[in-house]
């Protein structure tokens, strides 16, 4: 069960003349509306009252004081457990009306038979109800229906599916500790896309995609071909991979298949040595088609767990065992798409590239009437784009910067000792040059470049160590390796290392300056950095001097993330 307070404490199965109706608005509205969060808590606790095994817990609250609340179906307790979640973008919100409805005909033995003996099941209806409570009629310019929707970040103006990572946010700390407490091997985020107007009405993407060396991928490639088979036998046009164009002015351009950064719930199960499902229906279909859409992707899904939930366990134990074996090795952590492509056949419609006289530019016309084949390249070649030589022992956080590393770990379940303030031969970052983004995500990210080298240091009171050999170790790579993307070094979380927070008077580096060029080793290094750099502007000349001043502070630049060969976990 989950470790959460339940809504109902105990369910009973009622008999049809007394369940309460289980029916959502959506339904009741023919799928012109979808219902406001107060519907979302009720059918949460009726689904509790109307059915042996399901339970209504509260799993978190958000910002604003909403309780979020998940439906946990459990026959079997030790059944591998399936986490579908829904509503993360507010007005992409067939997913709570869809799960609803499936999970009431799964529960009533109407699809998927057998699914409920195979695997247990954690539905989150909206895990963004501030987000969804801000409702209203033009939240979705490019989407039919419905009437009415909610918005697609969370009070804090955060989008949750970008902090699956940072775990900003209540409410993705609230859903990655579902993740902890229960260990899903297998995550659905039920969304609807963006973009220009096709024929096709959904996409399901699975993770990982890119080769690891675990069959983690393999196994998920499997069950994409079973959901695209399946959906299409049940009558929809479903694609494998996100439907954004190469370039975004040209449908001729085709698309990319690749692997995204695990800030992205799919691509942080991905991380965590787990199977990510990401669907998005098509934002033009109508809300009734992109409702049904969802369901059959649910009913294909739990259709191919009566058969294959016990080998998706299988693979991510085996993965988690593999993870534990990453020390030292080289492990490829992002990936590029190369130029190789193929050909394919994406159902679109007739277009005209216009130039608009208002504002310039093109302006793409679609005609809904003329469905056309457009044969377009898919570039689906993977090239290894950042590889991270793994470290024997694991990484250290130094004390001043532990307290916020060990808040996201807390948050993800990775364990950490603390570490004797003593001398420590690690390799130590330090950036050469940082290029800070504008604001993103309430954060100022930092893009550095640097390397990795060997240095003794004594650590600062609090230091923590991170070991490489634990589940999860992939995760442990992204949060602390300071090129990845999503690294905490990359969210900004350690910006203050790359502020100079100590200066020398100028007529005191003009003075230190002369006595430093006595030594030819001096003379020779600053001849040369004249020679490089003729334009030398006369505080670049006073920095060149400053820097290596016995008082420059030496750890400005210096990422308080180091890496140790050894276990320090052994050495307490």
């Amino acid at each position: 069960m989950l470790a959460f307070a339940s809504i109902v404490a105990c369910a009973c199965t009622a008999t049809p003349r007394t369940r309460p109706s289980l029916t959502t608005t959506a339904e009741t509205s023919q799928w012109t509306r979808t219902g406001r969060y107060d519907e979302t808590l009720t059918l949460c606790r009726d689904y509790a009252r109307a059915y042996d095994g399901v339970r209504c817990e509260v799993i978190g609250s958000t910002l604003q004081g909403r309780p979020l609340v998940a439906l946990a179906i459990t026959r079997r307790a030790d059944a591998p457990v399936i986490l579908i979640q829904g509503g993360i973008h507010a007005g992409e919100i067939e997913g709570k009306d869809a799960g609803f409805r499936f999970l009431r005909d799964l529960l009533d033995g109407k699809v998927a038979p057998g699914a409920l003996d195979a695997v247990s099941i954690v539905f989150i209806p909206v895990i963004n109800p501030d987000g969804h409570e801000r409702f209203g009629p033009n939240h979705r310019p490019n989407q039919r229906g419905p009437e009415e929707m909610g918005f697609r970040t969370n009070a804090a103006r955060l989008n949750l599916n970008r902090d699956y990572m940072k775990a900003d946010s209540p409410e993705i700390r609230a859903a990655l500790r579902v993740l902890r407490e229960r260990d899903p091997v297998l995550l659905v985020d039920l969304h609807t896309t963006d973009g220009a107007q096709f024929e096709h009405d959904i996409s399901v993407i699975t993770a990982p995609l890119a080769p690891r060396g675990d069959g983690l991928e393999e196994a998920a490639t499997a069950l994409s071909g079973t959901l695209q088979r399946r959906l299409t036998e049940l009558g929809h046009l479903p694609l494998d991979f996100y439907p954004s164009f190469v370039d975004d002015s040209n449908p001729h351009s085709g698309f990319g298949r690749g692997e995204a950064p695990p800030r992205f719930s799919s691509w942080c199960m991905a991380a965590r040595s787990r199977i990510g499902i990401l669907v998005e229906t098509h934002s033009w279909r109508t809300y009734r088609e992109r409702e049904q859409s969802t369901y059959h992707t649910l009913q294909a899904l739990f259709e191919e767990a009566t058969r294959s939930a016990a080998t998706w366990r299988e693979v991510t134990r085996a993965a988690d065992a593999a993870d534990a074996k990453l020390a030292g090795t080289d492990v490829t952590m992002t990936w590029e798409n190369g130029t190789g492509s193929r050909e394919i056949a994406f159902r679109g419609y007739a277009y005209d590239k216009r130039l608009s006289d208002v504002t310039g530019g093109t302006w793409l016309v679609y005609d809904e009437r003329t469905p056309e084949i457009w044969t377009v390249p898919l570039y689906e070649e993977l090239l290894p784009g950042i590889t991270i030589k793994v470290p024997g022992g694991g990484y250290i956080i130094d004390g001043g910067f532990a307290a916020a590393a060990r808040t996201v770990l807390d948050a993800h379940g990775i364990a950490y000792t603390t570490v004797e303030h003593a001398a420590q031969a690690v390799e130590v970052f330090r950036a050469s040059k940082v290029t800070f983004a504008p604001p993103y995500e309430g954060r100022t990210r930092a893009q550095v470049e640097g390397a990795w080298a060997a240095e003794s240091r004594t650590l600062d009171r609090g230091a923590i160590f991170v070991s490489i050999t634990q589940p999860r170790a992939r995760l442990i790579l992204h949060l602390f390796e300071p090129a990845l993307p999503d690294s905490l070094v990359a969210w900004g979380m350690f910006n203050a290392v790359f502020e100079r927070k100590e200066y020398i008077e100028p007529y005191l580096v003009e003075a230190a300056a002369r006595e430093m060029l006595v030594e030819p080793a001096v003379r020779a290094a600053w001849e040369a950095a004249l020679a490089a750099s003729s334009t030398m502007s006369t505080e670049e000349r006073l920095d060149w001097f400053a820097r290596r001043h016995p008082a420059w502070d030496e750890r400005v630049n210096l990422v308080p993330v180091y890496r140790t060969a050894l276990d320090l976990r052994r050495r307490r």
